[in-house]
């Protein structure tokens, strides 16, 4: 039960910093910004999940 109990915890304090810091970027950065980057992110991770599948 602690543990249960501490780790539905931790994940909502994660949870709302992140929720926090997305309102925060997202007001003070432009949303091409946050496209461009996300995009960015996604086909790097994807990039590399294909190069680790190829070996």
């Amino acid at each position: 039960m602690g543990v249960w109990l501490g780790s539905t915890f931790g994940m909502v304090a994660a949870d709302g910093v992140a929720i926090i810091v997305g309102v925060i970027a997202g007001k003070k950065l432009p949303e091409k910004v946050i496209q461009y980057v996300s995009a960015s992110i996604f086909i790097l991770f994807g990039a590399a999940i294909i190069l680790e599948a190829m070996r």
